[in-house]
């Protein structure tokens, strides 16, 4: 798997930078493994009474809620392997993770509504990438956050609007966190009017959740450490947790990895893809061998089993701590135990990632594809696109008429492949290429003899009919 190899090639730049005469450590370890690099036993200055200290720091500070100690704290101050969950959400006076959680997410149901009432509503809009102005300039233009209200307290105007975010809110941006929360705020505020938005991955959400983050920016990995790792150091009254990480941007990697901080309450309610009325959306593509129902082999190609098992694969995934258990007491004996734990645990995250969410650059992948989507604004290059999108189509339900896709960034909203193919990314992100968002607006048999409407909506308020964002042969849109 494509992803296994670059997770290891990835640990092992970090291995040479631990032998370079310029380690990490000082930057990014704690002082334990500091003095490990310097040649003295990274445990032997302070081994203490771990329950005692931590419970008297907590008590002092206030920490927790109650006055006495519950099971589940005791659970986690005396169990070294114990999730890190409870030190910020239940077992804290501010639960903090349910700033990021999403509505339940009904495999099966949520995930698939070809049938929808005549005049529904959809919107969509791609990649995010960390730029929290973008995002809301896509929010307002799609309709559904009210333009008088703050990041900090958005309100979703959208009623029943049904939005679809293609992926790639991570990376290349500052303000990743802050997108995320932006998003689940508005995603519960549209459940409870009858709307929706809904996540899908990206590939830059599978790289964080296999401990990939080259693609990080660095004021990103700050609010990592500001968001989360501070206050999980706070809480725990200790940093060693960091350890098994091994200064691999251990804030951002327990947020996003399976079994981690944002897996139960917002990874596991985010989809792969989704049909919603006449269109299957997706952030890179799909293919008819991932859509085909079965789970089996053809001739080397291999059958993911519909959008449904897409979703209950990654799922399955991203809930389950597959590295094992936790060390929160960092109790290693040398700094090749640290390198090697934290080998194993991107190693074992990359192994077991379904292929729905894995790959690589160039892969046939849900989330890496670019059939549909390369060169930019033109036709694709793939003389078989066509022929490919088809039947992906075809496979995707009965009226399914075009598959949106983000991933692959554009000049404006286009769409290809005889209106089949609509890519949506438009670089927005200032990490990208600080494109003018766009939102795509899809109106459930809205026009003559029921047909949808599909239009591209602009910052200024112009609505653009589809049809004029139809590329051909390879001219390319500017």
């Amino acid at each position: 798997m494509r992803f296994y190899a670059l997770a290891t090639s990835t640990m092992m730049g970090f291995v040479a930078s631990l032998s370079s005469s310029r380690p990490l450590f000082s930057r990014t370890l704690p002082t334990a493994l500091s003095s490990a690099a310097a040649g003295r036993h990274p445990l032997s200055s302070h081994q203490y009474e771990r329950k005692s200290v931590a419970l008297q720091i907590q008590r002092q500070q206030g920490w927790f809620s109650t006055g006495s100690t519950s099971e589940d704290e005791k659970q986690l101050l005396l169990d070294p392997k114990a999730p890190l969950r409870p030190m910020l959400a239940e077992n804290c006076h501010e639960n903090h993770l349910s700033q990021y959680t999403l509505p339940p997410t009904h495999i099966g149901v949520d995930d698939y509504r070809p049938d929808l009432p005549k005049g529904q509503r959809i919107v969509a809009f791609g990649d995010v990438h960390g730029d929290i102005t973008a995002l809301r300039s896509f929010l307002v233009t799609a309709g559904i956050l009210d333009p008088e209200s703050s990041i900090e307290e958005p309100v979703w105007c959208g009623g029943t609007t049904i939005c679809v975010q293609t992926g790639d809110v991570l990376d290349r941006g500052d303000d990743e966190l802050a997108c995320f929360r932006l998003l689940a705020t508005l995603a519960r505020q549209a459940h409870e009017a009858g709307g929706a938005l809904l996540l899908l991955y990206g590939n830059h959400e599978s790289l964080n959740a296999a401990g990939l983050f080259q693609y990080a920016n660095p004021g990103g990995n700050m609010e990592f450490e500001r968001t989360i790792g501070a206050r999980i150091d706070y809480n725990y009254g200790s940093n060693r947790w960091r350890l098994q990480f091994a200064g691999n941007q251990p804030s951002r990697w327990a947020s996003f990895e399976p079994g981690g901080l944002l897996s139960e309450n917002m990874l596991r309610n985010m989809l792969v893809a989704c049909v919603v009325g006449r269109t299957v959306f997706v952030h890179a593509g799909l293919m008819a061998s991932h859509l085909s129902p079965g789970n089996s082999i053809n001739e080397g190609q291999k059958i993911y089993g519909g959008v449904t098992r897409l979703n209950q694969q990654a799922r399955e995934w991203i809930v389950t701590a597959h590295h094992g258990d936790n060390n929160n007491w960092g109790e290693y004996n040398t700094v090749e135990e640290v390198i090697s734990a934290a080998q194993n645990r991107a190693k074992v995250a990359s192994k077991t990632m379904p292929d729905c969410l894995g790959g690589g650059i160039g892969a046939s992948s849900p989330v890496w594809m670019r059939d549909y989507s390369k060169p930019n604004d033109a036709e694709p290059s793939d003389p078989l696109a066509k022929q490919k999108i088809k039947a992906a189509l075809a496979e995707a339900g009965e009226d399914v008429q075009r598959m949106v896709m983000g991933h692959t960034p554009q000049y404006k909203i286009n769409c290809a492949l005889d209106s089949m193919a609509w890519r949506i990314d438009v670089g927005a992100s200032q990490g990208v290429m600080g494109g003018t968002p766009e939102v795509l607006e899809i109106i459930h048999m809205g026009g003559d003899n029921d047909e949808d409407i599909v239009s591209v909506l602009t910052v200024g308020g112009k609505r653009v009919d589809g049809s004029e964002r139809a590329v051909f042969d390879s001219s390319v849109m500017f």
